[in-house]
């Protein structure tokens, strides 16, 4: 069975699975609080080592990729030992919200904080941070006036010059699902054939897209950009550059991590704790610094590495129009050779 029938039938391999307890100095009584997370150990470890030493709780954690995180509590079931789901992708939200995984919270604090347009209107789950899929460049090749709309990656100067993701990654996929319900098929399909006429290169991350751009096996590629902010974190003289694509139009597409308390737990009220702690300015900031993402709290500072890019407009991924268009985005990138 091919990557993509995986995807499309929603039967990943299962990943070794790292379960990690961060136990404040102060041990609480009664069982840890539970979270699964498609966020990475170290992206996740300091903010859960300060909630457990401000609260004295015990808070421990599974890491893997969504899917399977998804797959493993659908398994579980009832007796899902989980609290609380993270993950980085609104595809992966919308997944566990159909699938029954997630329970409303119904929070004023949380709805005042976080905008409507970054959490579930039954309240199943609410941004944590967003990012763009833009474009990435050369500095050293490519002049910023030759790029200004995801449709300009079909021109023909980039023929041979272009690299993308594969085919199968949670991100482009939600990325053309979002295009299907925004555009429509026909117009979807035809800048995404035109891509293909020009023989990218496809990798298998995002910063092999970027690390051959710089490279100069590319000139321009399509990349989330924090992990853009990752390389200029390390290298601040690494030479790509985002455009902010379709300014004149609906804007660069914008795509969330979001969390939600799982069905099964009994502890609803502690998990919504967590969420308020991750909401907070300070844990914002943090979450955004560490990983070089937006906040999903209004007036919380941008991530320094990614600020001096400016502002631009943005296109909120719309999930509830997005989600049901995932499995004809997985079919539609395969029939156009996106593999």
């Amino acid at each position: 069975m091919s990557s993509r029938n995986a995807l499309l039938r929603h039967l990943p391999a299962l990943a070794a699975l790292v379960t990690l307890a961060i136990s404040s100095p102060v041990q609480a009584a009664g069982e840890p609080l539970v979270v699964y997370t498609a966020r990475k150990y170290q992206l996740v470890d300091t903010l859960f080592q300060e909630y457990g030493k401000e609260r004295g709780i015990d808070v421990k954690f599974v890491t893997d990729d969504g899917a399977p995180l998804i797959q493993r509590l659908t398994a579980e079931g009832a007796g899902s030992p989980a609290d609380l789901f993270i993950t980085v992708d609104a595809g992966d939200l919308w997944r566990a919200t159909q699938a029954g995984l997630l329970q409303p919270v119904r929070s004023p604090a949380l709805e005042a904080a976080i905008p409507a347009h970054l959490r579930d209107p039954e309240g199943h789950w609410f941004g944590l941070a967003v990012r763009a899929r833009t474009i990435a460049y050369s500095t050293a090749r490519v002049k910023p006036a030759e790029l200004s709309t995801y449709a300009d990656l079909a021109d023909p100067r980039w023929k041979g010059k272009l690299c993308l993701r594969s085919g199968t990654s949670e991100y482009n996929v939600s990325f053309v699902a979002d295009r299907l319900a925004k555009d429509g098929r026909a117009a979807t399909e035809a800048m995404l054939r035109r891509w293909m006429a020009n023989d990218p290169k496809i990798l298998s991350s995002d910063t092999d897209v970027l690390e051959a751009i710089k490279d100069g096996d590319c000139d321009v590629g399509l990349t989330n950009t924090y992990y853009l902010g990752r390389e200029l974190a390390d290298d601040p003289n690494f030479p790509v550059a985002p455009v902010w694509a379709d300014q004149n139009g609906r804007g660069t597409q914008v795509n969330l991590s979001g969390l939600g308390v799982i069905t099964s737990s009994d502890k609803k009220p502690e998990a919504e704790e967590l969420i308020k702690f991750l909401r907070e300015p300070s844990q914002q900031e943090l979450f955004a610094r560490n990983n070089h993402e937006y906040p999903a709290v209004s007036g919380v500072k941008p991530d320094p590495v990614m600020a001096r890019f400016g502002t631009f407009k943005r296109d909120m991924i719309d999930v509830a129009g997005a989600g049901p268009r995932l499995a004809e985005a997985l079919k539609l990138m395969d029939e156009v050779g996106w593999d």
